[in-house]
């Protein structure tokens, strides 16, 4: 099935050059929505909900992303949700996320934008479903609108995420005899993941647009093909759905991600 998915995100890549439309940098990636080359003309709200399905546990986010420009040429972002972990057994906990804040700077405006940007995490969320983490970043990210009015997108980024360990705990023992207990030691330390994507915003018309979208982590063991459309409406709003399967362990089995996107 993987394969099979691959071939049509591919075929999907090549029949853009045949198309005319032409779609604007106002259309937002879904996987890459902060490691893309686009600066905002205005700044720009998304509200929405966040479905993951894993082999023994599922995640739903609903939360809040944007961004705006400071500069010409530079773009900042933040994001922050409430999320909920639903294991197959057992209870689930709910909580607040870290605010994740990011910035891109415009490194070359065309024809071919390149970007290069950075991110953290500021670790305000809740510790019992896995936030509370200080995490970091840098990326850079490529936008090419081709002739025929297909845009393929790109991303390459090294991420830094905060990881938590226990260590040296256990019996203490005397003359042979259990006589108390060492509390293991936490240690904190980072692991390190390249982060890959690539995908393609296709033109369908002038208000709707599909986005293909190929991402990978490599620490994780994270692979995801995901499919989704932007629709404009009358004003600046959008309505934005997708849908994502993954295509190694560490991804989650099914994503769904719905929502709706406004210009201030």
């Amino acid at each position: 099935m993987s394969r099979t998915l691959l071939v049509v995100f591919t075929v999907l890549m090549v029949a853009g050059f045949g198309f005319t439309q032409d779609a604007g940098d106002d259309v937002h990636l879904f996987q890459g929505f902060m490691r893309d080359a686009t600066i905002t003309t205005a700044p720009y709200g998304e509200a929405g909900l966040d479905y993951s399905s894993y082999e023994y546990v599922s995640t739903m986010g609903i939360g809040v992303q944007g961004g705006m420009a400071v500069m010409p040429e530079l773009e900042v972002n933040a994001a922050l949700s409430f999320l909920n972990w639903s294991p197959d057994e057992g209870d689930g906990e709910s909580g607040i996320s870290d605010i994740l804040v990011s910035g891109r700077y415009l490194v070359v405006p065309g024809p071919t934008k390149i970007a290069a940007g950075g991110f953290v995490t500021l670790p305000v969320g809740d510790e019992k479903i896995g936030q509370g983490n200080l995490n970091f970043g840098a990326f850079g990210a490529v936008r090419h609108a081709l002739e025929g009015g297909m845009i393929i997108v790109g991303t390459l980024g090294l991420d830094f995420m905060e990881t938590t360990k226990y260590e040296g705990g256990g019996l203490i023992y005397e003359n042979g005899i259990p006589v108390g207990v060492k509390e293991p030691e936490e240690k904190t330390e980072y692991e390190n993941a390249f982060v890959i994507g690539g995908g393609v915003i296709y033109p369908q018309s002038d208000k709707l647009n599909i986005i293909g979208e190929l991402h990978l982590k490599t620490e994780y063991d994270y692979m995801m093909l995901s499919g989704g459309v932007d629709y404009k409406l009358q004003g600046s709003g959008r309505v934005r759905g997708a849908l994502g399967i993954g295509l190694d362990d560490g991804a989650p089995d099914f994503r769904l991600m719905i929502s709706y996107l406004m210009g201030f």
